[in-house]
């Protein structure tokens, strides 16, 4: 029972995390857009965003994964997220 537990929240955390690295895409570069420009805005979200991936769930796919299946899960997510965002901004956008 306890695995299961652990998975759920491992899985859990996981989808919250993601998330919120999405809304971290969409908010911060339209936030910074009026010092920055667009592309300096998205990268310095898209740095907050990772880093919230790194201090928040990074240790638990260390704990269940090694190096490349990480690498490749984690690179599917991230890219998801990236891409999500662009979508909900050009909903949202003008």
């Amino acid at each position: 029972m306890a695995y299961r537990t652990s998975r759920l929240t491992f899985v859990v955390s996981n989808v919250v995390v993601w998330l919120t690295m999405t809304a971290i895409l969409v908010v911060v570069p339209d936030q910074l857009d009026r010092w920055l420009s667009l592309e300096i805005s998205r990268v310095v979200g898209w740095a907050v965003a990772v880093s919230v991936w790194v201090l928040t769930v990074e240790p638990q796919w260390k704990e269940r994964f090694g190096p490349l299946a990480r690498f490749a899960f984690q690179f599917v997510l991230w890219v998801g997220a990236a891409l999500t965002a662009i979508w909900i901004i050009e909903q949202v956008g003008p």
